[in-house]
């Protein structure tokens, strides 16, 4: 069956952050190498490409060339993709956006950690083995990679990583707790390309002893000084509700975009489960989302594609092929080689399709995954009489990982009583905010007839 993706031609909105906006011709063609280039992949349907501002597009396989020359996407439009095939087994060739576990060690011990950072793995991965996948990566066609740990600046050669991962190419993530951001490393690094994203909550250091918001807010404008894009990675949870205005407020004033997440019980989490909020603070967690998503919005028009814009399109494909997009346009590498759909697959050591040392990635990734034979046709029953079970709500919790956490099976409902009415709440507010053709951009791609041919 087929998906008609009529918001791709017609509207003049944006996919999930990716932002909207053209260059002049001769801006784009005379481009420089590197982040300045048109990032485009072959796919079974044609291609799908990202541009310097923020765009991402599907494109029939007739926009080869016009890619190749670097054309503006004013000058795309009659190559857009009008009807995908979502078939059975539905992946990119090529996934946009991998992240890449160094090591498991971490000087913190987080409750919600979904990979229980603390003690490294056993059998990690020695350096030459990740500089192998990174190229491999990069020579299929991958966009960006996050590199996460546990604390992934305590691995002995995370700067040569991040530079060789450049080097290639790879738009890179760093996912810190911002506690080693010294000078001294942050000037080992490249700028360009590279955005440092800080784990800041009263989860991660606020109430530990070894550091405390000071520390971590620190390092993040001293990296912002020194020239990187910043970004705070937070999470909402029952005990830090009453200041999550403040915080978004902080960021903002400081020019840090920043992605609230709220508690689940993946990995560490799933011991610390009465962290997770209740539907008494719906409302307030509604109007911070609204605030983050606006600043977030401005955030990425101004500087355009990194690490998080990719990723968002990722789950907007998810959106418009009624399947999740792990395992599927991304996917997460533990520092053990076992590769996992996602983060949250990894945090339950569920749905691994095996151990790439000593592989090829591309061959891997291309192989068959059990997770590709699932989509949202496996939650029918479970999602049946739900009141967010309809087109107007976006919601993300058809998730085998996210079911598995809380019930110990793939095709249950994956969400709490909190973020079910969080999604009927959200949505009210989004449509009343200046965001809201954003929404309806979605909107459209959802209601289109999408089929899925798995029996």
């Amino acid at each position: 069956m087929s998906l008609c993706l009529l918001s791709e031609k017609h509207s003049q909105s944006s996919l999930a952050g990716v932002t909207v906006s053209s260059l002049s011709n001769s801006a784009y063609r005379n481009l420089a190498r590197g982040d300045q280039r048109i990032r485009f992949n072959v796919e079974d349907f044609g291609y799908i490409a990202a541009y310097p501002e923020g765009q991402i597009r599907l494109f029939s396989e007739s926009a080869g060339p016009s890619l190749e020359l670097g054309y503006p996407l004013e000058e795309m439009r009659q190559h857009l993709l009008e009807e995908l095939e979502v078939r059975q087994n539905f992946h990119l060739n090529t996934p946009l956006y991998v992240w890449i576990e160094l090591t498991r060690r971490c000087n913190l011990t987080c409750p919600h950690c979904y990979i229980e950072g603390g003690l490294a793995r056993s059998n990690e991965m020695p350096t030459d083995e990740i500089i192998r996948l990174l190229h491999e990566m990069a020579v299929m066609g991958v966009w960006a990679v996050v590199l996460t740990g546990g604390e992934p600046t305590l691995h002995p050669d995370f700067g040569e990583l991040v530079n060789y991962a450049r080097s290639l190419g790879l738009l890179v993530g760093i996912a810190t707790n911002g506690m080693f951001l010294s000078e001294r490393l942050l000037d080992s690094l490249p700028r360009k390309g590279v955005i440092i994203s800080v784990s800041l909550d009263n989860l991660h250091v606020m109430d530990h002893p070894e550091g405390n918001f000071k520390v971590a807010t620190e390092g993040i404008l001293r990296s912002q000084k020194m020239g990187f894009l910043t970004n705070i990675m937070t999470n909402t949870n029952r005990k830090d509700i009453d200041h999550l205005h403040g915080f978004i407020d902080w960021a903002k004033d400081h020019g840090v975009s920043v992605r609230a997440i709220p508690f689940s019980p993946i990995g560490r989490g799933g011991l610390n489960r009465e962290l997770e909020n209740t539907p008494d603070d719906v409302q307030q967690a509604a109007e911070c989302w609204i605030k983050e998503m606006e600043w977030e919005h401005e955030y990425h028009a101004k500087w355009g594609l990194c690490a998080g814009t990719i990723f968002d399109y990722g789950l907007t494909l998810g959106y418009l092929t009624r399947r999740c997009s792990s395992g599927r346009s991304i996917c997460y590498l533990s520092s053990d080689g076992t590769i996992y759909p996602c983060t949250s697959c990894a945090g339950e050591k569920i749905l691994s399709p095996g151990n790439v040392k000593g592989k090829n990635f591309a061959d891997f990734w291309r192989s068959d995954w059990e997770i590709r034979h699932y989509s949202w046709d496996n939650f029918k029953s479970t999602c049946e009489g739900c009141v967010i079970n309809r087109p107007e709500y976006h919601c993300s919790s058809r998730c085998p990982a996210m079911s598995y956490a809380r019930h110990r099976q793939y095709f249950k409902c994956g969400a709490s009583d909190f973020e079910i009415l969080s999604t009927v709440v959200r949505t009210a507010m989004l449509k009343q905010s200046h965001l809201s053709a954003y929404e309806h951009y979605i909107e459209r791609g959802l209601v289109a007839n999408v089929g899925d041919e798995r029996a």
